[in-house]
């Protein structure tokens, strides 16, 4: 006849036993198989859900941010140092936020290095009279290249092709009707205004 005491070792002893056999510590087998004790290589865990996304759009942004000081020949008056109105906003918009003083501005090269310095003066005094001291204004080539006149009115009118461009769809912009797979942006449908 077993004791009380017996009957508790029996029972812690099966129980060590069990929960052993179960975590698969000891025999690496564990529940179903799946080994708990096994390292993980780095990368063997994908990131959650966004996570590359969030740094697409993080990049993305980053870029728009450094070509707000950045002037590109559409942005003076014809052949000339004049800075267009448009442009004078921004410049305004760019000095109130921080940005103009935080980061330097850029203009596209002209081809002639007088007008070039002509534009850089223009830019400086027109940075210096929104209370940017001593702004940072250089002559180079843009990141973002603008696009020539004749492409970027194809693309403004629907016409060019953007995207896949196969020839089923990228070619004309819209085939019987409906607009095609990365065919083209902008004015694309009638009565459609930017």
């Amino acid at each position: 006849m077993l004791t009380k005491t017996t009957k508790t070792s029996l029972c812690n002893i099966c129980l060590a036993i069990t929960v052993t056999a179960v975590t698969g510590c000891a025999s690496r087998g564990g529940i179903c198989g799946v080994d708990r004790c096994a390292d993980i290589p780095a990368g063997a865990i994908p990131e959650p859900a966004g996570v590359k996304v969030c740094d697409w759009q993080t990049a993305q942004v980053s870029n728009a941010e450094a070509d707000q000081t950045v002037f590109y020949k559409c942005d003076f008056i014809g052949n000339s140092a004049r800075i267009a109105p448009d442009t004078i906003q921004r410049i305004a918009r760019t000095a109130g936020s921080g940005l103009a003083s935080t980061q330097p501005s850029i203009i596209e090269p002209s081809g002639d290095d007088q007008l070039d310095a002509a534009r850089v003066t223009a830019v400086t005094l027109q940075l210096a009279s929104y209370g940017i001291k001593q702004p940072t204004v250089t002559v180079a080539i843009p990141a973002a290249l603008g696009m020539q006149g004749v492409r970027a009115e194809r693309i403004a009118d629907g016409l060019g092709s953007v995207g896949n461009g196969n020839g089923t769809f990228g070619s004309a912009g819209r085939r019987n009707g409906a607009i095609g797979l990365g065919a083209a942006f902008g004015n694309t449908l009638s009565g459609t205004t930017y």
